[in-house]
């Protein structure tokens, strides 16, 4: 077997343990979907920080909510295959005052949502690059939208999802978690976060807790669709490593969770729950080998900054 062929048999295999996006914008994704310099450093090493009513302790709708606005699956087109989630555009539910599109943007923070790259039934024939709107505090908005027309949250996240950005329909259980979350946030005067490993962990840690309502009840297709949006998670952290050892670490989770749905798909509960349970807990306890990584990963600014300079990959 020659080399080129190696190659292509270890991508295939990588392929299939990671999903091909990532949750909130994906280095790669991006890099091969979206025009030549539609990565900047800004909205890729910092986000906003995040403010729920009621703090931490979240419903199972806000909490599968918030899962789902991290994810590319819930997107359609172009945008799911770039990696871009709404959380892209609305990090942590505020603006992206950083996000900027070559060609669908005048300047940062502005996209130009009713462009064909995103969706044929989209297309006005305008250049009409708009502000991406903070959704924080939305729920007390009497009327949504760029022209101010619909009345309904759920309306709006509806259309945003099928007619803007070509997704499929959107079941009842997905639209409600996802007004759900909309509706919990809430405007924050915190500065805006370093986004780390740490974060990162933070965040799929907290984000397993899902996957456990779905196990409890032994709900099949909600078990793999929650496995499939936390293996984007994990996507998410496995594309800012080169190195083989913290690689393996993430695909071994990733493996896990397939391993879970798996398990759901074949009736076998006690074991699905059992297998999340050593997750969560392999997990919130990383391999130092994971941790120690972290400084000379594409985590580190400098670094990030210099891939991004890179002229071709």
């Amino acid at each position: 077997m020659q080399w080129a062929d190696l190659a292509r048999l270890a991508a295939l295999l990588l392929a299939c343990l990671l999903p091909a996006a990532a949750p909130a914008q994906s280095l790669r994704g991006a890099l091969e979907w979206l025009p030549p310099g539609s990565l900047n450093l800004p909205e890729l090493t910092s986000r906003p920080a995040e403010n729920l009513a009621g703090g931490m302790q979240q419903s199972f709708y806000v909490e599968y909510g918030r899962l789902a606005f991290r994810s590319p699956d819930v997107l359609g087109g172009n945008a799911r295959k770039a990696g871009l989630s709404c959380q892209a555009c609305h990090p942590n539910g505020d603006a992206n005052r950083h996000f900027f599109i070559p060609r669908l943007s005048d300047r940062p923070g502005h996209v130009d949502v009713s462009h064909s790259l995103w969706s044929a039934r989209a297309e006005d024939g305008r250049a009409n690059p708009l502000l991406i709107p903070s959704l924080r505090g939305v729920s007390a908005k009497p009327r949504l939208g760029h022209d101010r027309r619909i009345t309904s949250l759920r309306e709006f996240t509806r259309n945003v999802i099928v007619l803007e950005f070509d997704g499929a329909e959107p079941d009842a259980l997905l639209l409600d978690a996802l007004v759900a979350y909309q509706q919990a946030l809430r405007p924050s005067q915190a500065p805006d976060k370093h986004l780390t490993l740490q974060t990162d962990l933070e965040d799929f840690n907290r984000a397993l807790g899902v996957l456990r309502l779905p196990l409890a009840e032994e709900n099949v297709a909600l078990s793999g669709r929650v496995a499939t949006m936390l293996r984007g998670q994990i996507g998410f952290m496995h594309e800012r490593f080169e190195a083989a050892p913290p690689r393996q670490i993430l695909e071994g989770w990733s493996q896990d969770l397939r391993a879970i749905a798996e398990q759901a798909e074949a009736g076998h509960w006690p074991a699905a729950r059992a297998a999340l349970d050593r997750l969560r807990q392999a997990s919130s306890n990383p391999p130092r080998a994971l941790l120690d990584a972290a400084p000379g990963s594409l985590y580190e600014p400098a670094r990030l900054q210099a891939w991004l300079n890179k002229p071709v990959r």
